[in-house]
């Protein structure tokens, strides 16, 4: 078809006015596919990078090839348990082992004076009993509660119990299994 074979309307422009003839289109559909890769492989290294910010590595938590690890901060409890303990919390004892892809998180943390029970309004509820209460009650804290993780935030093995010692602290105690 040659440009006086085209049809023309008033009013309408040509496709030969508007459209260049096509050339290269095989090396701009490469670049086209090379752009569509580096902006895949970019999103997925920005997700990697947040989940690594945001879910504990086995870098962060102590190495308990030889057994487990008592050296442990309150911030690396809080993340591996999904409890949110004030920064003002003292760790009582602590210990920390990884099973195969599996860690395993004991914990006991005292808050401050006035310090509010994260676990009250938090990812657990109050759940009816727990295998280690007993555990708990050996500790002879007045109104304890016994919580579990609620799955679909924590996922399975996150378990917790609260009370107050004589002196009024809160008194938390956190059993973590989890996978990592």
């Amino acid at each position: 078809m040659s440009d006086s074979d085209e049809l023309t309307l008033p009013g309408f422009i040509a496709e030969s006015d508007v459209l260049p003839p096509s050339k290269n289109l095989g090396v701009r559909l490469l670049a086209v596919l090379i752009g569509l890769g580096l902006l895949i492989g970019i999103a997925v290294a920005g997700g990697a990078a947040v989940l690594a910010l945001i879910w504990p590595d086995r870098a962060g938590m102590c190495d308990s090839s030889a057994g487990s690890c008592r050296d442990l901060t309150v911030e690396q409890i809080a993340l591996f348990s999904a409890i949110d303990l004030p920064a003002t919390a003292v760790i009582e004892d602590a210990q920390y082992a990884r099973v195969d892809a599996s860690g395993l998180l004991y914990a006991t943390v005292v808050l401050a004076a006035g310090d509010a029970d994260p676990l009250r309004n938090g990812d657990y509820r109050v759940s009816p009993s727990l295998s280690w209460a007993s555990e708990a009650d050996a500790l002879m804290l007045d109104n304890l509660v016994l919580y579990e993780g609620v799955e679909a935030v924590t996922g399975p093995g996150h378990e917790a119990a609260s009370g107050q010692r004589a002196d009024g602290r809160t008194v938390i105690l956190i059993r973590v299994s989890r996978a990592i």
